[in-house]
């Protein structure tokens, strides 16, 4: 009978050990589950404050800061080190968030005079360029002298218009970046030099 007890006893002991390695097991793979979890929700928020960091970047004209770690990161020994690592990581987000709305007022604006609303701003190039149109086009008609040559340099003078368009357009797009260029602004005050033109012919043909 002790042999019997002895080995009862034994397999008593074996199979408390063994539930008990099953128990650990089943705790070590839901911790790498739940690890696994933060660390995508971690490279979630990272994505979205590296786009909101170029984002901001890009409207004040500065350029887009490294987001590479300045120390290498040892690798965590067991899940339960990875987990405490990555809420460390959320508490960072957190803060670099908090920073970043207190910077990001949706004031932040590049090129010059940044104080004027943009409608403003892209008015002054428009009309910058219109102003070059218009005395290229006096120009234009009253050095030429001829019927041909006038009617040519009229019809000259009713492209570049189009081309002082094109010309802030793209201007626009090099001083203020990923801006709206209030196209039909532009192209009512792009217009002006032909209308004005115009109008003068007119009246001083009727005169």
């Amino acid at each position: 009978m002790s042999a019997w007890t002895d080995y009862l006893g034994a397999a008593q002991r074996l199979d408390i050990t063994r539930r008990d390695a099953t128990t650990a097991m089943a705790a070590q793979t839901t911790a790498v589950q739940a690890a696994q979890q933060e660390l995508a929700t971690v490279r979630r928020r990272l994505a979205l404050q590296r786009a909101r960091l170029t984002d901001i970047a890009s409207r004040a004209g500065a350029p887009v800061p490294s987001l590479g770690a300045d120390v290498p990161v040892p690798d965590p020994p067991d899940p339960a080190t990875a987990s405490a690592m990555l809420r460390a990581a959320v508490t960072d987000l957190d803060t670099a968030d908090a920073t970043l709305s207190e910077v990001d007022t949706g004031n932040v604006t590049r090129g010059p005079l940044p104080d004027l609303p943009q409608t403003s701003r892209n008015v002054l190039v428009y009309g910058s360029f219109a102003l070059a149109v218009l005395i290229s086009q006096l120009i234009l008609y009253f050095v030429v002298s001829g019927p041909v040559a006038s009617v040519a340099a009229l019809a000259c003078g009713a492209t570049l218009p189009a081309i002082g368009f094109g010309a802030s357009w793209l201007s626009i797009g090099l001083l203020y970046g990923k801006v709206n260029r209030t196209p039909l602004v532009g192209a009512a005050v792009s217009a002006a030099p032909v209308v004005l033109l115009c109008g003068g012919i007119a009246a001083t043909a009727i005169l």
